[in-house]
């Protein structure tokens, strides 16, 4: 019997935690890019292994000249404008600053010089699978679902919890009258 209270307390706890983080997460993902973070959906293999296809990264916007070599950046392509998560390779140091990057996963470099003012920021957190999760909350329906459910949770728990009190509190009294009858 022990064991089993046990149990359920460790399996509640667990449960808050898991609730806890689906709701720091979902107001991270969605929030962040108010305050000058990026959280993007790797979209491509071209920086596997230290990229996973679906895993999110988070960019911090930097001056681009505290980048150095070897640093992940985002930028918008100097070809067609879409954004591209890329690791330095080499930074000329003209005016205004250029970065040659590559994907780890690509034999070759970028075909382009990326100028400063392209870069988005560079990459501080990569989450695998969290990408998808990103995506999905950064819609009205995933933001939704993202603090809804968690909060229904807790408050079902909670009813249940006052539930279970308030039927204790009646076996009480009903046990009280029968005794002085």
């Amino acid at each position: 019997m022990r064991r089993l209270l046990k149990f359920k307390r460790v399996l509640k706890y667990s449960a808050i935690v898991l609730i806890g983080t689906a709701i720091l997460l979902g107001v991270g993902i969605v929030f962040a890019p108010r305050v000058g973070w990026r959280v993007d959906t790797v979209l491509s293999g071209s920086m596997s292994p230290a990229l996973d296809v679906g895993g999110a990264v988070i960019t911090q916007p930097v001056a681009p000249n505290t980048i150095e070599v070897g640093d992940i950046i985002t930028f918008h392509s100097p070809i067609d404008g879409r954004l591209v998560t890329h690791r330095v390779i080499a930074i000329q140091e003209k005016s205004p600053r250029y970065f040659q990057t590559k994907g780890d996963a690509n034999e070759d470099a970028d075909p382009y010089l990326v100028p400063a003012e392209n870069m988005v920021g560079q990459v501080k957190f990569h989450i695998p699978l969290l990408g998808y999760i990103a995506n999905f909350v950064k819609t009205p329906l995933g933001f939704i679902l993202s603090l809804g459910v968690p909060g229904l949770i807790l408050v079902g728990l909670e009813v249940r919890n006052i539930w279970i009190e308030l039927s204790k509190e009646e076996k009480e009294k009903k046990a009280q009258v029968t005794n002085n009858v």
